[in-house]
């Protein structure tokens, strides 16, 4: 009796070891997730807004206000963390649709960038929504320019009459 259980626990235990080994070579064939370079090859799903060669910026507020936008407590103004701590802005879509960034400056007008995310991106692994216009927005470091695309244009950026999102309320009625 002995003789025959020890035969079925090493028939089992052969078993498993197979079917273990069976597992193991599987996931070092097939490929899962992102396991490629697929990811190398994305379009943009975040738009950047920000000052291209690392300049401090006088920003004191960034809101967001639509349907696309991530939360708000996601969103601030950053650099690289050791000569400058505000230098840019990243906004990556949340859904489809629409997310005006408001960007409050201390020594210049609020300004608007008018952002628009399209569908999600379908292409092999990448993630994220499509980016409807422009991807990067500059902000100079002169008080006297305002926002503008990379290349030089402004038509998704407006100035807010109002002062921004959370800015202080100039007491005026609205």
């Amino acid at each position: 009796m002995g003789s025959a259980r020890r035969k079925r626990i090493a028939v089992t235990v052969t078993a498993i070891a197979a079917a273990a080994g069976g597992i193991a070579a599987a996931l070092l064939v097939v490929p899962t997730g992102c396991t490629s370079n697929c990811g190398s090859h994305c379009p943009p799903a975040s738009i950047y807004i920000g000052d291209l060669d690392n300049t401090q910026l006088p920003i004191t507020a960034i809101g967001v206000q639509g349907p696309a936008c991530p939360p708000q407590y996601g969103v601030y103004c950053t650099g690289d963390g050791q000569t400058t701590t505000c230098t840019h802005v990243t906004i990556t879509g949340f859904a489809q649709g629409s997310c005006d960034v408001v960007i409050v400056f201390s020594d210049r007008p609020a300004e608007v960038v008018h952002t628009q995310f399209g569908p999600p991106i379908q292409q092999g692994c990448c993630s994220g929504y499509s980016i409807v216009g422009d991807s990067v927005f500059v902000i100079p470091t002169s008080s006297d320019a305002g926002i503008t695309g990379v290349d030089g244009s402004s038509d998704q950026v407006s100035f807010d009459v109002d002062g921004g999102v959370d800015a202080p309320s100039d007491g005026g009625a609205d």
